[in-house]
């Protein structure tokens, strides 16, 4: 434009304008990085879980085919089911009497899988792999399901769930800096936006070629 655009506002001028948008840019793609992270974290952890349900399995089998550990098993069994989220079936209640006129519903099976929190199936695989552990003799050939093993999956399930806690915060961080530059009162780009469409229409005219060329431009 010509003259210089020269808004009465210093922010609003070329050069800070600029950098702002600069800044905009940059949290759009902090929002993207972290977006990234916490869907490769959650993604890490159900992949572990699924793991550790299916060792649970494995070991099920592998402690109920030694008579010598038959004391131990319903603890291995209980354990492993909570690790898995698998409930105790439950008797399936018959429904009420059907009001006149009205047909009988039909029986509605209970679950018998249950949601749990990943911060409780690993607590339960802990507990799990502790009574493992402590059987006499607990020695499997098959690597996967030994100690040390297991010992190492614990771990990488607690590492999960701390890994999603911070990427959440920080995700939900970046998404909240990103609202800000955008939409905060007065300061933000929306208000920019507007405020420098009035400093053109202020410093040129409603009549000039300048405040032709932004007068159509819409948020």
């Amino acid at each position: 434009m010509s003259p210089a655009f020269q808004p009465a506002d210093v922010t609003l001028g070329v050069i800070p304008f600029g950098i702002y948008l600069e800044s905009v840019s940059v949290s759009i793609d902090d929002v993207a990085t972290t977006v990234t992270t916490f869907s490769s974290a959650i993604q890490l952890r159900i992949s572990d879980t699924d793991e550790a349900q299916l060792i649970c399995t494995q070991i099920v089998s592998y402690v109920k085919s030694n008579a010598a550990w038959k004391l131990q098993f319903p603890r291995i069994k209980q354990l492993a089911d909570k690790v898995r989220l698998i409930k105790p079936p439950r008797k399936t209640l018959s429904p009420p009497a059907p009001e006149p006129g009205q047909s009988t519903p039909p029986l509605v099976k209970l679950r018998d899988r249950g949601d749990g929190s990943y911060a409780e199936i690993e607590a339960n695989f802990r507990a799990f792999v502790a009574a493992a552990a402590g059987l006499v003799g607990y020695a499997p050939p098959d690597v996967a399901i030994q100690s040390v093993t297991l010992a190492s999956m614990v771990l990488s399930l607690s590492e999960n769930n701390v890994s999603i806690a911070a990427s959440d915060q920080a995700l939900d961080d970046a998404q909240r800096t990103r609202y800000a530059l955008f939409y905060e009162p007065e300061s933000g780009l929306a208000s920019k936006f507007k405020a420098i469409k009035d400093s053109v229409k202020g410093q040129y005219g409603q009549t000039s070629t300048e405040w032709a060329s932004v007068k159509g431009m819409r948020w």
